[in-house]
């Protein structure tokens, strides 16, 4: 129908709260209460339909309804164990292991991102490149979860990527000169520093509402992602740093992330394995005026009041010192 909303948008008369119904007495969980407007109603046939007089619905302005979304990623918001690869925010042709932290596919880039992400703080993983096959190529990074999940990291302006393949970054489609190639049996560590002020751009467990028995997003209109001056990507190969990828990135929520490529004919496809920590195969990068990283497993616990100090000697740029981590599961 011309002007009809998408399926998984509708407008509702105010914004739907999550209801505590533990207290109300089964009899009142049935339906509303009745009024006393007239006489029951008759159906065709004569006799008196039930339930008695309608309930009054008063009426409503169109400021005020409000837009919810339903929620599509139920099983990652309200998932409370480690950080893994979600099961949810991933393409369909990507096959995640049964512990979630390895991930295989082929017949083209797809993308799969883990459960967690930071919009605050400085944080870290690795991947191992378990296995590539003739055909197999892949792009590490972090993304967004506004990025293309039917397209490899740094296909778009949401994610950022390192290329297996002459070691080159990535970011909306545009391949750099970065750092050394990779290949199987490598280990691929990601950092990720946001300084504190961003904003996460991302819906938390404590943004839903409940609405006919269905979860839902108040889809309010917010601005657009500015940069976030002092952030920063950048990888190591094997614990050798690579160098700061980009600067100043867009401030979001960005999640541990990978696309793998095969071509068509090789059927086993291709596998990463990632590593949230806190024991990783190489020590933790450290770079001159940014706060020491942390484990991105670390982001399944409740962010508390827990400072980074930055190291010792720094020359410490504005909004890098004392910074609070702050983490969205998504």
């Amino acid at each position: 129908m011309e002007g009809s909303l998408p399926t998984d948008q509708l407008q509702v008369a105010a914004a739907p709260a999550p209801l505590d119904l533990s207290e109300i007495e089964p009899s009142r969980k049935r339906s509303l209460p009745p009024t006393t407007e007239g006489p029951p109603k008759r159906s065709k046939k004569g006799k008196k339909s039930k339930g008695g007089s309608k309930a009054v619905i008063p009426e409503l302005n169109p400021s005020d309804y409000v837009r919810v979304v339903k929620v599509t990623n139920k099983d990652d918001l309200l998932h409370e164990g480690p950080v893994l690869l979600s099961k949810s925010d991933k393409a369909s042709q990507m096959h995640l292991s049964d512990n979630r932290m390895s991930v295989t596919s082929s017949k083209g880039y797809r993308m799969a991102r883990a459960t967690h992400g930071a919009f605050q703080g400085t944080w870290y993983f690795e991947v191992k490149i378990t296995k590539l096959g003739k055909s197999g190529h892949v792009r590490l990074g972090w993304s967004t979860r506004k990025g293309d999940l039917q397209a490899p990291v740094g296909y778009d302006q949401h994610s950022f990527g390192y290329r297996d393949l002459e070691g080159v970054k990535v970011h909306q489609a545009l391949r750099e000169a970065y750092g050394e190639p990779f290949t199987e049996g490598d280990i691929i560590g990601c950092l990720l520093h946001m300084p504190e002020g961003g904003r996460a751009f991302e819906k938390e467990k404590s943004d839903i509402v409940t609405w006919k028995g269905e979860l839902y997003f108040v889809d309010e209109p917010t601005a657009d992602p500015a940069k976030l001056e002092g952030s920063l990507v950048a990888f190591t190969k094997n614990g050798r740093m690579q160098g700061i990828a980009y600067r100043d990135i867009n401030e979001g929520t960005y999640s541990p992330a990978a696309s793998i490529y095969t071509l068509p004919e090789q059927k086993d496809g291709a596998t990463v394995t990632f590593n949230f920590g806190p024991d990783f195969e190489h020590t933790l990068p450290e770079l001159q005026g940014c706060p020491p990283a942390r484990p991105v497993a670390e982001l399944s616990g409740p962010p508390d009041d827990i400072a980074f100090p930055a190291p010792a000697g720094a020359d410490t740029e504005p909004g890098l010192e004392g910074i609070k981590p702050s983490a969205v599961t998504t």
